[in-house]
């Protein structure tokens, strides 16, 4: 509390205001006239006292700025006050009454808070040490009430001198003069941390006082030095000292923060230069090895042409010999038509390798019955079986097992397999082919009695051109070409081949694994389906076809089968038909009129009557990208015109047992 009475605004105070003095104006104050004791601030207060003495007007200040002289300088001071008239005996205003609270360390406190809320906000983003600095002087250049100048200062290691990178506050003179002063009390230090160097250590007055702490520095960065000018309108307590800590601080870890960055942006460089260092050597190598491949393939099919010329003649020769004997043929020529023969197969094999290689084979596939297959294989290789006396047995019971292949490649598949089990199996040994189906799989198996397989040729034995070590009576041996053209065709179809052998004299297994056709059944499911059908009658399918005749006769072989059908020649109609029939099986052409078949398949599977119908796509559309598109609309086959008719009565009674279909997402 503090009153100012009479005219001369003699002055009288209690105690609890005497820190607000400072040093050099107590006790002198007490009763020294108002004017005489505050006039540094007497132009701040003074009118405010007239308006209470002259007026009786009092007032309220909160966290005001009224610098006052106090501890030897002009000091940055900040009250919360009033003034208030205080009445004498005639009821005139006779003096100024004063409750007062400084507010200082309040007001300081949270400017220099939202100081560095500021400077770690704005320098968490800069990614590099000149974007850290930049930003750090900008934040500190709008504190200058605590922080009037600052700068970044680089030391020479060999001279020790310091150069000012980045100031904010100073002229060059200034930053010349506070960085000779921060060396000279650095040489004149030990220790190597933070200290505080006043302008009463220097004796320069324009240096001023400076808080100096060192910065991270990289091993290919000078050291470098934060300087910090302190304001001469503060004291230098322990908020102001804690604060400046707090600056240095956040600005060491920041650079610690950015030159990590920094070290793993030059890792990460160093890293993606290799990186494409590698990935350009491999390109080159890959290149080399495309070259090498692509010479290879060409050189195959060049071989197998020119193989081809001198055996075209041969051929023709031989059976020019059989027609002028009338078909009386001698032991010799036999003996050479069996040798050219074997030497064609060899040449087909080697344009088929190439072919492979190119990417030149494509598949036709259809719907596929293996006895069928199989049968075929038999006859391929029969002439190399009969010539060693081998005895073949096949167990692949015919309409049990359905795939989508390509019914001549297959065939070469198997055909492949059985010449390969005969040539290293000795005179008169046993080859046998079984068929099976296991998960939606067909699992095809050739198994000998041969001379097997080493444990170090197993890996390599579908490779091109890799062959067992064989003795000198077997002369037909091959390129090796036939177990590397099986695992071509057979990866084409989307299946696996594998060998397997206990070991040299233990014969070798080969085993075949391909997709199924969908709705696969078993032999005994198609028997008891069949029984079903013409017990119950309550197999419905619907055809719809644009060619009357086609449908008909459709529709005749299914009704023989026990089925109730329905037919449609256009899609409207066979809507119509569908939400009244409810078929379990439709059989679809895809090139309809007005709407094709994929989008009558969609319109069948969103009916709650067909919701469930298994469709199957017969269309004269063979390439693969057309089965890939009927798939994805929800058939399950999708058999290429003209199909044979007991296939297809096959496929309706597997599809029957099978899950709705569902269409590609």
């Amino acid at each position: 509390m503090f009153l100012w009475w009479g005219p001369d605004l003699i002055q009288f105070y209690n105690d609890a205001y005497l820190p607000s003095f400072g040093l050099g104006k107590h006790p002198r104050a007490m009763g020294q006239p108002g004017r005489d004791c505050w006039r540094e601030i007497w132009p701040i207060i003074g009118p405010q006292i007239d308006d209470v003495m002259e007026r009786g007007i009092g007032s309220w200040n909160e966290d005001a700025l009224v610098p006052i002289l106090r501890n030897g300088r002009n000091e940055e001071v900040y009250w919360s006050y009033t003034y208030s008239p205080v009445f004498g005996e005639a009821g005139a205003v006779d003096g100024t009454l004063v409750i007062c609270t400084e507010t200082t360390n309040r007001v300081l406190g949270e400017r220099r808070a939202n100081m560095l809320h500021a400077l770690v906000g704005e320098t968490s983003v800069a990614g590099d040490r000149p974007s850290l600095i930049a930003t750090a002087l900008a934040v500190v250049g709008r504190a200058s009430a605590d922080l009037p100048f600052a700068g970044i200062y680089e030391r020479d290691p060999a001279t020790a001198a310091l150069a000012a990178a980045a100031t904010v506050g100073m002229d060059g003179a200034r930053a010349r003069a506070v960085g000779e002063r921060v060396r000279a009390e650095i040489a004149r230090r030990s220790g190597g941390g933070a200290f505080l160097l006043s302008s009463g250590d220097t004796n320069d007055a324009s240096v001023g006082n400076v808080y100096v702490a060192p910065l991270p520095a990289r091993a290919s960065e000078r050291p470098s030095l934060l300087v910090l000018g302190l304001s001469s309108r503060l004291s230098i307590d322990e908020p102001y000292r804690r604060f400046l800590e707090q600056v240095s601080g956040h600005l060491q870890m920041a650079k610690t923060r950015v030159d990590e960055a920094a070290d793993r942006a030059a890792i990460d460089l160093e890293r993606r230069s290799l990186v494409e260092q590698n990935e350009a050597e491999r390109e080159e190598l890959l290149g080399e090895l495309q070259s090498a491949s692509r010479a290879k393939d060409e050189f195959l099919a060049m071989l197998g042409h020119e193989l081809r010329n001198p055996l075209s003649p041969i051929i023709t020769a031989l059976r020019l010999m059989r027609h002028k004997s009338q078909g009386a043929v001698t032991r010799e020529q036999q003996v050479i038509e069996r040798q050219v023969n074997h030497l064609t197969r060899l040449v087909d094999d080697l344009l088929d390798v190439a072919k492979i290689a190119r990417g030149k084979v494509e598949l036709r596939r259809e719907l596929v019955d293996l006895a069928d297959v199989t049968a075929k294989a038999a006859e391929m290789a029969s002439d190399l079986l009969e010539q060693r006396h081998h005895r073949l047995s096949i167990h692949c019971e015919k309409g049990r097992f359905l795939g989508y292949a390509d019914p001549i490649r297959l065939a070469q598949v198997i055909a492949n397999l059985l010449t390969n089990a005969a040539r290293y199996t000795d005179p008169g040994g046993n080859i046998q082919l079984d068929v099976s189906a296991r998960d939606g799989q067909l699992i095809l198996t050739v198994k000998d009695n041969g001379i097997g397989i080493s444990p170090e040729m197993l890996p390599r034995v579908f490779n091109l051109f890799e062959q067992a070590a064989r003795s000198a009576d077997r002369a037909q041996g091959g390129l090796g070409i036939g177990l590397a053209l099986v695992k071509n065709l057979v990866a084409l179809h989307g299946g696996a081949v594998s060998a397997h052998s206990d070991g040299l004299g233990r014969g070798s297994t080969f085993t075949v694994t391909l997709p199924a056709a969908r709705g696969q059944l078993s032999a005994d499911q198609t028997q008891h389906h069949r029984a079903a059908v013409a017990a119950a009658g309550s197999g419905r399918v619907l055809i719809v076809d644009d060619n009357l005749d086609a449908a008909e006769l459709l529709q005749h072989a299914l009704e023989d089968s026990g089925y109730a059908v329905e037919m449609a020649t256009d899609p409207m109609t066979a809507l119509d038909i569908a939400a009244r029939f409810a078929p379990e099986v439709a059989i679809l052409d895809i090139g309809l009129p007005v709407i094709d078949g994929y989008e009558l398949a969609t319109r069948l599977l969103a009916l709650p009557e067909t919701a469930s119908c298994r469709l199957i796509a017969l269309t004269g559309y063979g390439q693969e990208h057309d089965r890939r598109r009927s798939l994805d609309a929800g058939f399950y086959e999708h058999l290429v015109k003209p199909v044979d008719v007991d296939r297809l009565v096959r496929l309706v009674e597997a599809v029957r047992a099978a899950p709705p279909a569902s269409p590609a997402a």
